[in-house]
């Protein structure tokens, strides 16, 4: 929002023969004021020798000073460009050698009526997002959209004061945060994966995490840093580097986006099993990790919402979405991500096997299709509401976590047991915030 430029040499005087130009430019909205804090040129009659010349579009102002060779005086004449005038060139001329000259450039915000008004510097920096200036003394602030926005309704404008400070309309003084949009993807308009599922396309479902190596499971991306998923499947891996992967619909995919796992917090009511154990009791299964680095969201990757807490049927009477690449049909593993359609059903209509059943947990499944999460899927998402029914109204939420099941997939009297989120959201966000 300032600078300087000075003659060659300077201090020491001027070379001879000299032809030098500077180019100032501000952005739009702005004027520049030209400060000349020492000024001394040789002599020369209607500047026809030596001269600086200041040009302003079809404006052009020449200063020059008449006072004799050695005289070193400082003067500070101050020139303005027009309301609308951006830039300005200066040029420096010399045909013999001279005594120092210097030209000095900062930069004054003026009101509407072309009066100084104090400066309020460098407006401060919003993450994920940016400043606009509406004039020289009004800015609003703006996020990256449609990736993030502001979170409620908060206040953007700011106003510089004559305490020369940038002040909110409402006297707050808080940058509201850029926050990332949730539940979106790239056709929030249409109406899958999984046992008896559907492939998906790129962007359709982009909160979708997949771990390629062993263990084979899915996550759900619920920030730009955060990522859900079961404990079963980091239970024993919280001391190693877990890499996941994201914005992909293809096993085969040779640039996926890559992220590390940072941090792997285990809810600490599951009954941990340990690396390469085998859980008995699936209560609690939930975790959440952080990533290494800031999760680039676009497109194809994207997160879901967290739910809302209700005393309804988690899928509220109709249909949700589970996705993951685990197996499929007769035993294969999906190169592909795919997804399917299933119905919640009461706890007493499933059969868990010797296994126990708590409210933590709901079943769900497809008695007519055989949709069901299988092998591999351990950690992904279910979501609702069902895939192609989303909009800006009704963002898609990951109301549960595919945990356990029958050997068996798709079995018609089994069905799939998932961890359900909704317990779990003042955990969810106590353990993001302190971390």
């Amino acid at each position: 929002m300032f600078g300087e430029v000075s003659s060659p040499q300077y201090p020491q005087p001027y070379p001879a023969d000299i032809l030098e130009q500077w180019d100032l430019e501000v952005p739009l909205g702005y004027q520049i004021q030209l400060t000349f804090n020492h000024l001394d040129i040789e002599p020369s009659p209607n500047c026809c020798y030596d001269s600086l010349k200041v040009s302003v579009t079809s404006l052009q102002n020449n200063v020059k000073s008449n006072h004799s060779r050695g005289e070193h005086r400082r003067q500070t004449p101050e020139i303005f460009a027009g309301e609308y005038q951006r830039s300005r060139t200066l040029e420096k001329v010399s045909q013999g050698k001279g005594p120092p000259s210097s030209t000095h450039k900062s930069l004054t915000r003026l009101d509407n009526e072309g009066r100084r008004v104090a400066s309020c510097g460098e407006p401060k920096p919003l993450l994920n997002g940016g400043v606009r200036f509406i004039n020289q003394s009004v800015i609003v602030y703006y996020c990256n959209e449609p990736f993030y926005t502001f979170e409620g309704t908060p206040n953007v404008r700011y106003t510089c004061t004559k305490d020369q400070k940038w002040t909110a309309d409402d006297n707050k003084d808080n940058i509201p945060p850029c926050v990332p949009v949730c539940g979106m993807n790239t056709e929030v308009s249409s109406g899958g994966r999984v046992f008896g599922g559907k492939p998906a396309r790129l962007g359709q479902i982009p909160w979708q995490l997949f771990r390629r190596s062993s263990p084979r499971a899915g996550a759900s991306l619920i920030s730009d840093f955060w990522a859900l998923t079961a404990a079963q499947v980091v239970d024993g891996y919280e001391e190693t580097t877990m890499t996941w992967l994201a914005g992909i619909i293809d096993n085969d995919d040779k640039n996926p986006v890559t992220m590390m796992a940072e941090k792997i917090i285990i809810h600490p009511n599951y009954h941990r099993a340990g690396l390469g154990g085998n859980p008995t009791n699936f209560d609690n299964d939930i975790a959440l990790i952080k990533m290494s680095a800031k999760v680039p969201l676009g497109p194809n990757i994207r997160p879901v919402c967290l739910p809302n807490k209700t005393h309804e049927p988690v899928m509220e009477g109709t249909m949700s979405t589970i996705s993951g690449f685990g197996g499929f049909e007769r035993g294969l593993i999906s190169k592909r991500l795919r997804y399917g359609h299933v119905q919640e059903y009461t706890l007493d209509k499933c059969d868990p096997g010797n296994l126990p059943t708590t409210d933590n947990m709901f079943c769900a499944g497809d008695d007519v299709k055989s949709v069901d999460s299988c092998k591999g899927d351990s950690g992904g998402p279910l979501f609702f509401p069902m895939l192609g029914y989303g909009s800006k109204e009704q963002a898609y939420e990951v109301r549960g976590i595919v945990s356990w099941g029958p050997e068996r997939c798709g079995n018609e009297v089994s069905k799939g047991f998932y961890t359900k989120v909704q317990n779990y959201l003042d955990w969810i966000r106590k353990t993001m915030a302190n971390n």
